[in-house]
């Protein structure tokens, strides 16, 4: 099919038609090594075409030289973008250019981008204007906002795992000048010490509240144009030092459609771009406001404004994970329900330790004596490691099974998120390690002892526990509203 294309280019034949097919055609990677074949032998050619006279021929052959990506090509390229006269074309060899180094042109593309910014916006030049914005920053990328908000009256929605909304609120009215609701999912706060709200270790996310009310429309020109009114762009400049445009992205939630969710995103993001006097730009790369439309069906939408520039340094130590680490908050969660059982003195285990997220977390929770971990991958207990330190905490970590750990004394508490089957671990392993729990468990957990299990196997739980009855059950806490988690608190009979 390329050749045939390119035969038909070179004999000039409905050239403008072809070129469109040719582009379309060399976007899977087996085409483009077919054309790259065709564009060595008549390299002249095609870079010929940028001086035909139809525009759409010249836009083609620019998103051609692009995708070919050889560096010969960029002084060419940035030579015809300054010479070209067609505006919507500008744009065009922008997204060219950013597949090759074009750092060395960056004086000019910045003296290009103030010229324009200088003049009245029109469609073309808007975009033109956009895509050097993106060559700019990804050379020299933005300054960003200063957040201080803190001290102001905030409103906001705390996501929090369904099913325990009213733990988080608790923690969050336990606040000064803060008061709440729940609603599903999360809770709605309204505080004066958003520092303190922010440190709670059990919600997500935090959100502001920027527009109280439901929006009963799911359009995105809609949307935009009622939070515009409802003064998005002052809420946002309040809440920060610097008053320079903000770059933004829009993140859709409440569907499964994603066609659905990409149309409104698409087309909320365009309208604030265009109705806002340049203050919000549209930069999914470096954006420090996050515009979150929740749907609630045929009823319309919520608004709320995620913002970076309030970092979330809850979890900075967690520089490490895998893809079955516990999210450090539902591992905060945890240590909140076991709180009631802390012992001051407690010596503390998990023989499935993994990155240490379990233990990190509860050794900020409350006091203790010692702490260990235990794993079998060497990997992980590399992780936990630096995990551990970047929060300051030392904890005795071991490359070693379970099976083979012996201790001098016991332990106050056992606490771990089980395993579960992966690609790498099937059920039987996975029985294997619950059974290796209970049985090294009686050996290793001091009398009236408690141990906390994390587990999404709740029928494999319940059976071993009637095999080990030297446990006895205090709490079962489901963790997840579907019933696919729960947390296991139990204690050692003996005395």
């Amino acid at each position: 099919m390329i050749k045939k294309l390119c035969a038909e280019i070179y004999n000039g034949n409905k050239i403008r038609e072809n070129m469109i097919q040719l582009n379309q055609a060399v976007r899977e990677e087996a085409a483009l090594d077919e054309f790259l074949d065709e564009y060595y032998e008549h390299e002249d050619y095609f870079i010929g075409l940028l001086e035909h006279e139809d525009a759409k021929v010249r836009k083609n052959a620019v998103k051609l030289l692009g995708r070919v990506g050889d560096s010969t090509l960029l002084d060419i390229l940035f030579q015809h973008y300054q010479a070209e006269e067609t505006q919507f074309l500008k744009s065009d060899y922008l997204t060219a250019l950013a597949g090759f180094e074009y750092e060395v042109y960056l004086p000019e593309l910045k003296e290009r981008w103030k010229i324009l910014e200088a003049r009245e916006r029109t469609k073309h030049s808007a975009e033109e204007i956009k895509q050097l914005q993106k060559l700019i920053w990804k050379a020299e990328p933005p300054k960003h906002h200063k957040f201080c908000g803190e001290t102001m009256e905030n409103r906001l929605l705390l996501i929090v795992p369904r099913g325990h909304e009213d733990t988080v609120l608790k923690q969050a009215e336990g606040i000064p000048q803060t008061k709440g609701r729940v609603m599903t999912g999360g809770c709605l706060v309204t505080t004066k010490k958003l520092e303190n709200v922010r440190d709670i270790r059990t919600y997500q996310a935090l959100l502001f509240d920027f527009y109280p009310a439901l929006i009963p429309a799911s359009d995105g020109k809609i949307i935009g144009k009622q939070i515009l009114e409802k003064g998005l762009i002052p809420y946002i400049q309040e809440r920060h030092v610097e008053k320079h445009p903000f770059l933004f992205r829009v993140d859709v939630r409440g569907t499964k459609d994603i066609a659905a969710k990409n149309q409104l995103a698409k087309a909320l993001s365009a309208y604030l771009e265009e109705n806002s006097d340049g203050m919000l730009i549209n930069e999914p790369s470096f954006y420090e406001v996050e515009i979150r439309v929740i749907l609630a069906g045929t009823k319309g939408s919520r608004v709320f404004l995620k913002l970076t520039s309030m970092p979330d340094k809850r979890f900075s130590y967690r520089k490490y994970a895998t893809s079955t680490s516990m999210q450090p908050s539902k591992a905060a969660l945890m240590m909140y329900y076991m709180k009631p059982y802390f012992r001051p003195e407690a010596n503390i285990l998990d023989g499935f330790c993994g990155t240490a997220t379990l233990l990190i977390e509860r050794a900020l929770a409350a006091p203790y004596k010692s702490i260990y971990g235990l794993d079998i991958s060497e990997q992980a207990i590399q992780a936990a490691w630096e995990n551990s330190r970047r929060a300051g905490l030392d904890i005795h970590l071991i490359h070693r099974n379970l099976n083979d750990f012996k201790h001098e004394y016991k332990f106050d508490e056992i606490l771990t998120d089980m395993p579960r089957p992966t690609n790498f671990r099937g059920k039987d392993s996975t029985e294997y390690c619950y059974e290796l729990l209970f049985t090294r468990g009686r050996e290793l957990l001091a009398p009236q002892g408690v141990m906390a299990v994390y587990s999404e196997d709740g029928k494999l739980m319940e059976r071993k526990l009637a095999e080990h009855p030297w446990l006895k059950r205090i709490q079962r806490i489901p963790m997840a509203k579907d019933g696919t988690s729960w947390l296991y608190i139990l204690q050692n009979k003996d005395k």
